[in-house]
């Protein structure tokens, strides 16, 4: 089975630099419709045979964009699983203004150091890892991992970024670092993440063993 990853558009929120976790949401911008309207075109052919959504707002419009421009336009079903990482009070501050300032570039580059009770609360990265894999091995297994049909799974840049590198085995401290797989380092965008609507996408045959068959892949916004 492969699995399908999608990032939400670009939202005000993003725009702005404000911390954009699971207690957060923002509109999408019309760049980030134009955006989900162009991943959707990109996979209009592929018959999905779930399509699965962060319950947040900007990820389920993200969704629906997306499988409006599919052939078969499959219903999108939420999972709470995938909700962004929770940044507690800091959600929906800006990123240059939370305090202390300067824990904020340890939850933004040392994962493996970051303890939120030191920050604004919400999770941490073990805890966050935990529950967006277990998500997404458990609707793998719901849909059979022997499948051959794909399953489409709408989030955001952290669950998109930090859940693949799990599956793919990097550890918790190297969550934040450029992610160089088969001799090659792979592109991401500002604090070690994916693009929004960008697709990422991996495969496994028996939803133990994962590989990376395409990562942060923005092509179709230039068409």
């Amino acid at each position: 089975m492969q699995i399908y990853f999608v990032r939400h558009g670009r939202t005000q929120y993003n725009l702005e630099h404000r911390f954009q976790g699971g207690g957060s949401d923002s509109p999408l911008l019309a760049d980030g419709i134009a955006g989900a309207k162009a991943a959707g075109r990109y996979l209009a052919d592929v018959r999905f045979a779930r399509v699965f959504s962060s319950p947040q707002q900007r990820a389920l419009d993200t969704a629906k964009y997306v499988v409006a421009e599919n052939r078969w336009q499959p219903d999108v079903q939420l999972e709470a699983g995938l909700a962004e990482f929770n940044f507690g009070t800091w959600d929906g501050q800006r990123e240059s203004e939370v305090e202390p300032q300067a824990y904020a570039q340890v939850l933004l580059h040392e994962p493996g150091n970051y303890d939120p009770q030191r920050a604004g609360g919400g999770d941490d990265y073990a805890g966050f890892v935990k529950r967006t894999t277990s998500a997404v091995k458990r609707l793998v297994e719901q849909n059979d991992p022997a499948s051959d049909q794909a399953i489409l799974v709408v989030s955001h840049g952290l669950v998109t970024t930090m859940t693949v590198k799990t599956l793919l085995g990097v550890p918790v401290a190297e969550l934040r670092d450029p992610l160089d797989y088969q001799g090659q380092r792979l592109k991401t965008i500002g604090n070690g993440i994916v693009a929004n609507d960008s697709l990422t996408v991996v495969e496994t045959l028996d939803n133990q063993h994962f590989t990376l068959k395409k990562w942060n892949d923005t092509s179709f916004l230039t068409d």
